[in-house]
């Protein structure tokens, strides 16, 4: 007689039984001997009777029932070695950083405190196993829901989608951390966000718009919170009189997002946090949405925030210590992991930010954060042509260099409304509300600075 477990999608596994009958029929002996020498991982056909147990069987999904096995068919064999082993890959990873470490090769299925920890490079350099583990398939079925919960918001909510390029002709936005490669004769540029496209649909007579896609930013920084290539929620809207229209907007497709996850995603939220323990997200109640402006937050941290915050200024951007520093302040006194920063300082913010009229010195613009890390940035941009000019100018730009000037052209070439936006990092809502240790553990395939492949 043989036990074996048997693996379906996810997490639904069912114990198989095979057992030797005296005539040799249906299940020999040397049936028996043979399913008993199956490599960890194949991949089979069987054929059983479904069957109970004599007691609930505690190592499978599948308790109340069992597979007894009369015929299995090898369809695909598993190699004798293992690169990474279910028992791992199902376990928290180990160290975050890109060096592989030398592991063991091959691991039972059983999951338990001697099983060893992987590294991430370990999981991300074996694909297949990695995904295989019940917890990878749970963050990656989350993942695709926000996608999902952000478009039917804004479908609901009369938005228009359009596919922005990703490959342009000039360094978008003017900055030096892209991409570039030979185009033909030419040099092209794989584009760092699809601000101006979403703008240009504003431009072009649609009154609210929104794109799903993949952003490139060549920064050389290695930590869990930076990718390379990255998947943006992106909208724009015209705004009718004041530019907290956007920022509510913003605020409902996420809250949507985190009461959708919370309601039809239970089950994959709790078996990541068999993984992964965290706390539960903490939403605030309806219309006590937390909102401070960007010298509310520096104040709370300068007078109950910690030491080395004591002289943080109004006029400079946060750090990520200074954030989740203020992440943690507002948990306490709000009760909330879900929060907005708006009125940045204007040096902080891109050209097209617009000033506040009252005080030039700060934009019409935002952050919103989730567990005391940004998650999206946005605010109401400039929409006059002249302005634009003089604050590129300000930035010590040129406007006439390329790129930048298609971009003013176009608000040069028709009156565009008043409008805002915001853009939303996928991977780092999904992160920061499993509280991951990396978003590295959320994209399918993430691309580092060290990480190319697979």
């Amino acid at each position: 007689m043989a036990f074996v477990e048997l693996r379906e999608e996810g997490s639904w596994t069912v114990q198989g039984v095979v057992s030797a009958s005296p005539e040799g029929a249906p299940v020999s002996r040397q049936m028996v001997k043979w399913i008993g020498g199956l490599k960890l991982e194949s991949f089979v056909v069987v054929e059983a009777s479904v069957q109970r147990p004599v007691e609930p069987v505690k190592s499978c999904r599948v308790s109340g029932f069992e597979l007894h096995l009369t015929r299995v068919y090898l369809v695909a064999a598993a190699p004798e070695m293992l690169g990474l082993g279910l028992g791992a890959a199902s376990r928290a990873v180990g160290r975050l950083d890109e060096e592989e470490v030398v592991e063991e090769k091959v691991e039972g299925l059983s999951i338990n405190e001697s099983t060893p920890l992987a590294s991430l490079a370990t999981h991300l350099n074996n694909p297949a196993m990695h995904k295989r583990a019940p917890v990878s398939q749970a963050i990656a079925d989350i993942r695709i829901a926000v996608e999902d919960l952000f478009c039917e918001y804004l479908k609901q909510n009369r938005f228009k989608k359009f596919h922005p390029p990703s490959l342009i002709g000039a360094a978008s936005e003017g900055g030096a951390n892209v991409f570039r490669m030979p185009y033909f004769e030419k040099e092209a540029y794989l584009a760092q966000s699809p601000q101006f496209y979403k703008q240009f649909e504003i431009a072009g007579g649609r009154k609210r718009v929104y794109c799903v896609g993949p952003v490139f930013r060549a920064e050389n920084s290695n930590t869990p919170r930076h990718m390379t290539e990255f998947i943006g929620l992106d909208l724009e809207m015209e705004i009718e009189e004041h530019y907290h229209e956007v920022l509510h907007m913003l605020e409902g497709v996420l809250l949507y997002i985190f009461k959708g996850l919370s309601t039809d995603y239970r089950e994959e939220i709790e078996l990541v946090r068999t993984v992964y323990p965290s706390e539960e997200f903490l939403l605030p109640a309806p219309g006590k949405e937390v909102r401070l402006t960007f010298a509310e937050g520096q104040a709370l941290l300068r007078s109950e925030g910690p030491p080395e915050f004591a002289n943080v200024s109004d006029t400079e951007d946060m750090s990520t210590p200074q954030e989740k520093a203020l992440g943690a302040l507002v948990r306490k006194k709000f009760n909330t992991d879900f929060y907005v920063l708006d009125k940045f300082p204007i040096d902080a913010r891109p050209f097209y930010a617009m000033p506040d009229p009252e005080n030039p010195a700060v934009t019409n613009a935002y952050d919103f954060m989730m567990r005391g890390q940004e998650i999206l940035s946005g605010g109401q941009r400039l929409h006059l042509p002249h302005e634009l000019e003089k604050t590129i100018r300000a930035k010590g730009l040129d406007p006439n260099q390329p790129g930048i000037k298609e971009y003013v052209d176009v608000f040069r070439s028709v009156g565009v409304p008043p409008h805002g936006g915001g853009g939303i990092g996928l991977d780092r809502v999904v992160a920061w509300y499993l509280n991951l240790p990396s978003v590295h553990l959320v994209c399918d395939y993430p691309r580092t600075p060290k990480r190319l492949s697979p």
